[in-house]
């Protein structure tokens, strides 16, 4: 009986459509703009859909929307917080508040007739605390929408499972309380009216001079014109002209600046690069200089694009400073490097020399006795030398390269010679496959040598 009472308090009532919410984005002036639908605040930046022109002059009915991204700093968020917590309260109460509690009744009615139907008191009992856990917690997370109904029903509920207790055979168990009170609707702000489209054209123009990128701007002035055009948002002439010649007018403003912002970019960032590849670090300093000038004469309207040439210009300027510590290493060191290069110059002329025989080692071409002698006792008095050297650390690697090459280059003459005394085929090749290796690493050698001790550049 006291299940059939709590379904009798359950009223089931019909829903009212959904509609979209107008909320508002309140800049610093005060300007009140549309949000159509819910914004959103990613990091920095508030995104939303706002109408431009009629709030219903689209097809079905849909206005035209422009998505908007500003930052936050534009935005007065008290004002907009407060007129979106009241707008959304009014937009349940009006149109999901009933069909949410309809919802609500609807189950619990459900499980409450399953109650009934169940034979087994435990699962009558379990089936009757999930309801009630459910109906105390729904008026909290709907704006307290009906929590009179609820309470009452949960009083009846709270009786009926004391007898679903008695029923299942328990003798203790634990009551948990969860306070069910009237929830405050939020601050109470009077809501505005859906605008105009003079006002929705008007609150377009506020966003666009408060946009800090370029493109959006563009993109919002082209829309007011286009709504200022169209024969369907009946907008006074005397208001529409003057409000269209600004937009065109400002929308050449924002294309000259663009050409003037995009050619400082180029005659900048080319300037930069030149100064950093001759290691001049003042000149380089003289374009960042030069860009934060430029950009105050040119009133300062393109701030992202400033800063990623700022950026650019930076980068060139590190390099510049790196290049220019690189040279003065490499100035500190000629002298030794020079030396060096004094050192080996007759044993890579040796190396050079000896090219056309161990071309013939390399073929199985054959080969003088003589010339094999003469050419191995060289390359072993050169060998001795070139390890003897004092190396440079940057030469190190290079230094190995022509030691492998010489050793190569006397393996090579000695095997042949071995060959020929012998007639073993074998050492033949074993001749050709060091004069091959003394061949590539002369080259790898010489190359890397020229590379270390050349002037430092950009890589």
């Amino acid at each position: 009986m006291m299940l059939a009472a709590v379904m009798a308090v359950v009223a089931v009532v019909p829903a009212f459509a959904e509609s979209v919410t107008l909320l508002r984005v309140f800049l610093n002036d005060g300007t009140a703009i549309v949000s159509y639908g819910e914004y959103a605040r990613v990091g920095d930046r508030v995104v939303f859909s706002m109408p431009v022109g009629d709030v219903n002059s689209g097809p079905a009915g849909d206005p035209r929307l422009h998505v908007v991204n500003l930052p936050v700093s534009a935005v007065n968020w008290v004002a907009t917080e407060k007129y979106a917590a009241s707008a959304r309260y009014s937009h349940y109460m009006a149109t999901s508040a009933e069909s949410d509690y309809a919802v609500l009744a609807g189950d619990v009615a459900a499980v409450l007739n399953r109650i009934v139907l169940t034979k087994e008191p435990k699962a009558r009992l379990d089936m009757a605390v999930d309801a009630r856990k459910r109906l105390a917690t729904w008026p909290r997370d709907h704006y307290g929408y009906r929590a009179d109904d609820v309470r009452e029903m949960l009083g009846m509920l709270d009786e009926a499972i004391s007898d679903l207790r008695v029923a299942a055979g328990e003798t203790s168990f634990t009551i948990d309380l969860v306070a069910t009170p009237q929830a405050p609707p939020p601050e109470h702000v009077p809501l505005l009216r859906a605008p105009t489209p003079a006002e929705a054209i008007a609150q377009a123009i506020a966003v666009a001079k408060v946009s800090d990128v370029a493109s959006d701007r563009l993109s919002i002035l082209r829309n007011v014109v286009a709504a200022i055009d169209n024969p369907k948002n009946a907008l006074p002439a005397t208001w529409a002209r003057p409000t269209r010649r600004w937009a065109v007018h400002t929308m050449g403003d924002e294309a000259r600046a663009g050409k003037a912002y995009a050619e400082l970019s180029s005659t900048m960032l080319k300037r930069a690069t030149v100064a950093a590849s001759r290691a001049d670090v003042r000149a380089v300093q003289g374009v960042l200089d030069a860009v934060i000038r430029k950009d105050v004469e040119l009133g300062r309207k393109r701030p992202d694009e400033i800063n990623a040439l700022i950026e650019q210009v930076r980068i060139q300027l590190d390099a510049a400073r790196r290049l220019r510590l690189a040279r003065d290493t490499w100035a500190e060191r000629a002298g030794s490097f020079a030396a060096y290069q004094r050192n080996v110059a007759q044993i890579v002329d040796v190396l050079e020399r000896v090219q056309g025989t161990l071309d013939d080692i390399k073929h199985l071409a054959g080969s003088d006795a003589a010339v094999l002698v003469a050419w191995g006792e060289r390359l072993a008095a050169n060998a001795k030398v070139l390890t003897g050297l004092s190396v440079p650390d940057e030469l190190k690697p290079s230094h190995a390269l022509l030691v492998s090459t010489i050793n190569l280059a006397e393996t090579a003459v000695r095997k042949r010679r071995q060959a020929a005394v012998t007639g073993d085929l074998q050492l033949a090749w074993d001749a050709s496959s060091a004069a091959s290796g003394s061949i590539m690493l002369l080259i790898k050698a010489e190359e890397d040598l020229e590379a270390a001790v050349r002037l430092p550049d950009i890589r």
